[in-house]
């Protein structure tokens, strides 16, 4: 019993305190998009062309008819009466009466499209095939700039009526970002990768000309977020326990990015250093932000989540830590079969402990015992060995100790 009384002591105060509110969106399909016109008027959209609309900052959310059954990707308002979308097979979707109705809008392209983003008027539409197109008239109609390419663009952002960007993956899985100064009329091209590691680029959002940033998935299950100060010419990128997906700043130097199984994450500092916040365990797939405090992530299982004071906790949480604390993550994956991978972070060099227990307490494996480095760290776990299950990581590191459950399934 000494390990499920330890379980509760780490997890009960998450949901007392957590200051990210689940809301009741009335449906179970996978969400991709959210998008609210101010803090009480939202749409959330996603599989099978779903689409919900609130009024009252996501207290009820009503049913919308889309007239679409494909996947809804990304959505844009450019006021409470006109909006757009854009989903697979090439579709793209336009209302002018709040989402009561809604009209085929043709794109030219038949692959998947993933992000749109308006500047104003102007605005870019991108997704699979290395399809960029763009719209001079809020999207009444679309010219392909390009397409056919073997790059797959997820995330958009038209920073103005001149500046735009598309972020992505190309064909040898490289992190790909495109850049358009007329409109998106005309594009160049760069790839990096995200600390020598390949993966792709799931969003991007810039918060001037210079500056912005990029969520991404690395290859080994990590999550990035890339940096820029130079208009998208060189990237420096940090790297996370687990996938991002999405990411949205309000504000110059405040800004939020969300990820597999409910990862949160947040700066306060234009983006030198990144906090984690707990809300839910299910994946986030999209979040926006109405101002600083005011925001909304949605995802997998029609998951709608929201703050409206950043986040932040109303006393001490031992789920969330700031910049410069002890942090132990949930295992990726998890459930596993037969591996997973379990990191953490230290902020300064200490003598660590990270060992495994059976259901019943009893200590089966040591991952690590000893003296290890300032920073983050991965260490890879089997259970080729043993029998499916539930099974406890714990790390102890001077007064810091904390344990997490994870599932063995065979």
């Amino acid at each position: 019993m000494r390990h499920l009384l330890i379980i509760l002591i780490f997890i009960v105060p998450c949901k007392i305190f957590s200051q990210w509110i689940t809301l009741n969106s009335g449906t179970v399909e996978n969400l991709r998009s959210i998008y609210f016109i101010n803090s009480e008027t939202g749409y959330v959209a996603g599989e099978y062309g779903k689409m919900y609309k609130t009024i009252n900052g996501g207290n009820s959310w009503d049913t919308l008819n889309t007239g679409i059954i494909r996947d809804i990707n990304s959505l844009y308002f450019f006021n409470e009466s006109n909006g757009i979308a854009c989903a697979n097979e090439g579709m793209i979707i336009r209302t002018s009466n709040a989402g009561i109705n809604w009209t085929s809008i043709p794109g030219g392209v038949t692959g998947n499209l993933y992000a749109v983003s308006f500047s104003s008027s102007r605005g870019v539409c991108a997704g699979a095939d290395g399809t960029l197109l763009y719209s001079s008239n809020s999207g009444l109609n679309w010219t392909i700039a390009e397409n056919g390419f073997f790059v797959i663009y997820y995330g958009a952002d038209m920073l103005s009526e001149n500046i735009s960007f598309a972020a992505g993956v190309n064909t040898i899985f490289q992190p790909f970002v495109a850049k358009s100064t007329n409109g998106g009329a005309n594009w160049n091209f760069n790839n990096f990768y995200l600390n020598g590691n390949e993966g792709n680029l799931y969003d991007i959002n810039f918060i001037n000309e210079n500056t912005g940033f990029a969520a991404s998935g690395v290859f080994d299950g990590q999550g990035g977020i890339s940096r820029t100060t130079d208009g998208g010419s060189s990237w420096s990128t940090q790297l996370f326990e687990r996938q991002l997906y999405s990411i949205d700043f309000a504000g110059i130097n405040t800004g939020y990015c969300v990820g597999l199984q409910g990862l949160i994450l947040k700066t306060t500092n234009e983006g030198l250093t990144w906090g984690s916040q707990s809300g839910t365990n299910v994946t986030l797939r999209s979040v926006f932000f109405t101002d600083s405090l005011t925001g909304y992530a949605a995802g997998d299982l029609g998951t709608i989540i929201k703050t409206t004071n950043g986040g932040l906790t109303a006393v001490s949480d031992p789920t969330e830590y700031l910049p410069g604390e002890y942090s132990l993550y949930q295992n990726y994956p998890n459930p596993f079969n037969p591996e997973t991978k379990i990191s953490f972070h230290i902020p300064v060099q200490k003598f660590v402990s990270l060992k495994v227990y059976n259901s019943l307490g009893k200590e089966i494996d040591v991952l690590m015992n000893g003296v290890i480095s300032a920073g983050d760290h991965i260490v890879n776990f089997s259970g080729d060995n043993l029998a499916g299950g539930i099974y406890f990581y714990r790390i102890s590191a001077d007064d810091f100790t904390e344990v997490k459950k994870m599932i063995l399934v065979k």
